[in-house]
């Protein structure tokens, strides 16, 4: 993998390998760091190995793409279970409160069930009232029988 910085350079990335104990010298560029070994001493030890970084690399990403996916997943189910338990606690919010009325319509509706009927009003008999006499101006009444209720 090769990185273009200035004309006339190029950058790869490389795996190093390296023995325990020893750390790689610092480069005349800041910054960097160059493949010399250097032991705990700071004396010089050796060369470094380089290996492209190529392979690794689409580990380390296919890794992190992995973990992602796992992170994702589990950030998903919490967030899953919190909408869960909201919504559960809402619900019972809401039951607490209408609870009381629920049940006070329930019973007037059970209530209203069980209600005896009433027995008619126990009335007397029946009479006819005679119809006031017609005037000048308006019309007799015809024929027929009218009962008037008092």
């Amino acid at each position: 993998m090769a990185y273009e910085e200035e004309p006339g350079t190029i950058r790869d990335v490389f795996v190093v390998e390296r023995p325990v104990g020893t750390s790689l010298s610092d480069s005349s560029s800041p910054g960097g760091i160059s493949a010399l070994l250097r032991d705990a001493a700071n004396v010089l030890a050796g060369h470094a190995v380089l290996y492209p970084a190529d392979d690794e690399l689409d580990q380390i990403r296919a890794e992190a793409r992995e973990e992602g996916r796992q992170e994702g997943a589990a950030k998903g189910m919490v967030k899953g279970v919190v909408i869960g338990v909201a919504a559960t606690v809402a619900l019972g919010a809401v039951a607490v409160k209408t609870a009381p009325l629920i049940k006070s319509k329930f019973n007037d509706f059970r209530a209203k069930l069980n209600r005896k009927p009433e027995a008619p009003a126990e009335t007397g008999p029946l009479q006819a009232v005679p119809e006031p006499p017609a005037t000048a101006e308006e019309e007799p009444p015809g024929r027929g029988r009218h009962l008037h209720v008092a």
